[in-house]
Order: C-alpha cells, then structure tokens, then sequence
C-alpha cells in the first residue's frame, strides 16, 4: 500500500497504482491500473499478480469496466498472464518486442501490456512507437498505446 515499497523478497521496488474515474456526463465509473512488476524475480511477479487479482475481485465481481496496462514483465503465454486472464481480464495481442535494452535490439515478445475486462472493446491497437525523439530513447521500453471504448 506505499508506493515503491520493497517487493516480498525485499528486492526491487516495484508498483502498482490505480485511478477510479467517475465521468461527469453519468457513465459507469472505471479503473486503471498501471502496472511495474519485478523484473528480476519469477515469485514476486507471481506473488504481485496474485494481489492485484485479490484487489481487482471486488470489481470485477460488480462488472466494473477496468484497465490494467504496464510492465509486466512477462510475455503474453506466460503463467502469470494466464492468472489474470483466468481472473477475467483480457489481453490485447501487443505486436512484437516492447523491450529494447536501450538500444532498439529486439529479441523476444511484449513484456508490456494492455488488458481489459470483457465490458471494455479495443477500437484501434495496440500500437508500438519504436522511434527516437531526438535521438534519444525514452526508456529501455516502448510506449505501447491503444484506443480503447468503455460501455455505456
């Protein structure tokens, strides 16, 4: 509950934070949740997706439109994605590497995601921005973005 406190081992801080956003016109609130799990350790990626799952239940329980995008740290056939799928989130197909080693190498599938519960529809996406800006990387991973539509 504090942001970048220790992962379970004590390694790593690592987050998870989130937004309720209650819309003025009178739509259904919704939830996002952006994600930064352990990139080093298998069991507090596990252990991070198992709480995230345990404090999603109650809205996914009351069909709450929720978004969950970030740095898992996984690729999209791994078990922990499986988790949550199995928790009732689903996974937009992220085309390609996300990670990049900062220099633009890719080598393995998206470890960066964009997931949704069954009540929110891709529209466009998921895109990828493999480029400089001024050439310079942002990060060592690239933004991955989607459009995205919420019910009603």
């Amino acid at each position: 509950d504090t942001i970048y406190s220790r992962t379970f081992d004590g390694s790593y801080p690592a987050f998870t934070s989130w937004v309720r956003f209650a819309p003025l016109d009178g739509s259904r609130p919704f939830t996002v949740v952006n994600v930064h799990l352990d990139y080093s350790s298998r069991n507090n990626r596990d252990r991070s997706a198992a709480l995230i799952t345990e404090r999603l239940a109650p809205l996914l329980a009351q069909d709450e439109p929720v978004i969950l995008a970030g740095d898992l740290n996984e690729r999209a056939g791994s078990t922990l994605v499986g988790d949550l799928r199995q928790a009732g989130l689903t996974f937009a197909q992220i085309p390609g590497s996300t990670y990049h080693f900062d220099r633009g190498i890719n080598l393995f599938g998206a470890i960066d995601h964009i997931a949704m519960t069954r009540n929110v529809t891709v529209v466009s996406g998921p895109h990828v921005l493999r480029q400089r800006f001024d050439g310079v990387w942002p990060s060592d991973h690239y933004p991955v973005s989607a459009d995205l539509s919420l019910p009603r």
